[in-house]
């Protein structure tokens, strides 16, 4: 059994170790490991990071797996009596399958940094992933390189189930990496499908950060694009860069509802708006500031309607043609629009500003 450096037993690391073992068997992987625990004031959330040498599959790679997402030694442990439903810290620790270049012997130190931001992102925001997310690195996951790989997409790992540990049950959710083009296809549809369409091309999604977009290929193509006429897409929701709503009152005339919203954030509401109201699905658009937009498609008969005024939670309501109208009539550029049809809104738009990991500004984005 494993001992952490203070002594004490740690049954759920035993619980990681023995589910490698059955992949790897007697393989001594390499390991990095917290100096300072983050529980006891170390910058890394992570207690550690495993990386074994892996030819599955007939392509070389490095197999990361992290340590600490999951209930390592008990210390989240609330007490619940034993449950099917219970699981162990978040639920999860993250894998990633990195491709062995040419003349590699030791595995990339890159990709622990890569692991330590996603495991920071969820202590810091309470936010948890699941299979079929997906997340923008804001820039290349290998930082300072030129790869096309810039997004991400999370899947449950190929080769290591959901296990049950002391502490409750944990899954292995695999990041693979993505190019901008693939992931904005992917958004029309659904992460699994599109990266199960793109496996031919990508045993056990393992990463090659030299590769290029998948999304020529046309098979893989032609399977998105079926899939999102068929499915429409499985984005519901999406945080934005900019969002605020205010109210215009205006004498002897109705009160005017502004919606400020980012050239980023427009791009994305009308890329996917027509593969979800279309298919009878909502969706929502948010920030960090509270506010939030959702668009409800009209039932047969119905025409445009708008909920929460007054608020920083609108809903509107709106049929096929008004949802075409917004598309053409609202663009990704500066200036302020009307929709026709959708009474009484004012579009403001500004343009968004993006920056990298660090907070430094990268560019400006208009269409």
């Amino acid at each position: 059994m494993s001992e952490t450096e203070s002594g004490d037993l740690s049954q759920g690391w035993d619980a990681i170790d023995h589910a490698l073992q059955a992949v790897y068997g007697d393989q001594k992987p390499e390991h990095f490991g917290a100096i300072i625990k983050y529980r006891f004031g170390g910058p890394d959330p992570l207690d550690g990071i495993s990386i074994y040498r892996s030819d599955a599959a007939g392509r070389p790679h490095w197999h990361y797996v992290t340590y600490g997402l999951s209930d390592l030694y008990g210390e989240r442990d609330n007490n619940d009596p034993p449950s099917d439903d219970k699981v162990s810290g978040y639920g999860f620790e993250l894998t990633f399958r990195l491709a062995v270049q040419n003349g590699e012997t030791e595995p990339p130190t890159w990709a622990l940094n890569f692991l330590q931001n996603l495991a920071r992102y969820v202590f810091e925001t309470g936010n948890t992933f699941a299979a079929g997310h997906w997340m923008s690195a804001n820039g290349p996951i290998e930082a300072g390189s030129d790869t096309l790989l810039t997004e991400m997409g999370l899947v449950e790992d190929p080769q290591l189930r959901t296990i049950q540990t002391p502490y409750g049950k944990l899954q292995f959710l695999q990041v693979v990496g993505l190019t901008a083009d693939e992931l904005y296809a992917i958004r029309r549809w659904n992460v699994r499908g599109a990266l199960a369409a793109m496996q031919a091309h990508m045993p056990l999604w393992i990463t090659d950060t030299t590769r290029p977009s998948l999304h020529t290929q046309p098979d893989v193509h032609a399977a998105i694009s079926e899939g999102a006429a068929k499915d429409g897409s499985s984005t519901g929701s999406l945080y934005v860069d900019h969002l605020h709503i205010e109210q215009r009152k205006r004498l002897l005339r109705s009160t005017q509802t502004i919606i400020h919203m980012g050239t980023l954030s427009v791009r994305d509401l009308k890329f996917v708006l027509p593969w979800r109201l279309p298919h009878g699905k909502p969706f929502v658009i948010f920030s960090d500031t509270g506010a939030g937009l959702e668009f409800m498609p009209a039932q047969p008969g119905q025409s445009f309607s708008m909920e929460g005024q007054g608020t920083q939670e609108l809903t509107l309501t709106i049929n096929e043609a008004q949802m075409q109208a917004l598309l053409h009539g609202l663009r990704a550029r500066e200036g302020e629009y009307t929709i026709p049809g959708i009474d009484n809104v004012i579009w403001q738009v500004k343009t968004s500003i993006i920056t990298n990991n660090q907070g430094e500004v990268t560019g400006k984005y208009e269409a």
